[in-house]
């Protein structure tokens, strides 16, 4: 039971009565919320009930309901993520809102325009993603900020390792019915020619794609590159796309 469970004031109980269907909570929305009660007092009481471990306090003007101290409740972990880094919903999370992965992951990511950072609440990892001009192809869904299934992709083939790796992305594309066009138009937008050739290679073996799309990502050809730039510099060459694949498990899928 939360230390002192029954000491709680008249505005701690009003309080936490309003903050049942809040989550996050947000301070400026407990204002609006509670118009009858001076908006010092109600940011009093917030810290007051964060101390005796009714609520956990995430960051300034954050907070979630707890089940004592390091025990924070967090059902919208997506609203969450988003109140800690402001940005959109993507990679691998992006998967899970369009159900293209089958777990729930506890890692959240989140692309923003230019902050990086990780923040572990309760068993979440929230891990924000500096996507530059890339951060863009969003919509509002569900209270959150979420990349378009075409973004997703695009996201996801960019930044693999956020979305479980190579093999997963390709499954989980493989399983997708996007606008082909509309993913068309992410590569020529913001797509480099190596990426695009490495994101060729992996639709590709997704199956879905296609051919003019896959025609278009490959272009000319040109220097020999690695489907992961990191990874060990040994694996099968794949002459049509001019890249070693130094990744392995691609196989498996289609």
């Amino acid at each position: 039971m939360p230390e002192n469970y029954y000491n709680l004031s008249p505005v701690e109980h009003m309080l936490l009565d309003v903050a049942v269907d809040m989550d996050p909570i947000f301070t400026r929305d407990m204002i609006c919320a509670m118009p009858d009660v001076h908006p010092q007092v109600i940011r009093n009481a917030l810290s007051t009930l964060a101390k005796k471990g009714r609520l956990s306090r995430i960051q300034r003007g954050v907070y979630v309901r707890s089940e004592g101290h390091g025990k924070p409740i967090i059902e919208e972990p997506f609203r969450l993520a988003l109140a800690i880094f402001p940005g959109y919903i993507a990679f691998g999370s992006a998967l899970t809102h369009w159900g293209l992965i089958e777990y729930e992951p506890f890692t959240v990511f989140i692309g923003t325009r230019s902050r990086s950072g990780s923040k572990d609440i309760g068993e979440y990892t929230f891990k924000a993603v500096s996507m530059g001009r890339r951060a863009q192809g969003t919509f509002f869904e569900g209270s959150v900020y979420v990349s378009t299934l075409e973004k997703t992709l695009f996201d996801c083939l960019y930044k693999p390792h956020h979305a479980g790796g190579y093999p997963l992305v390709a499954k989980a594309i493989s399983e997708a019915e996007p606008d082909w066009e509309e993913v068309g138009r992410w590569f020529k937008q913001l797509g480099t020619p190596s990426l695009k050739r490495r994101a060729g290679y992996v639709l590709s073996i997704a199956g879905n794609a296609p051919r003019w799309l896959l025609k278009d990502l490959r272009g000319e050809g040109g220097s020999r590159i690695w489907l992961d730039p990191t990874g060990p510099r040994r694996g099968r060459y794949i002459h049509e796309w001019y890249l070693n694949d130094n990744v392995g498990g691609l196989d498996a899928i289609g």
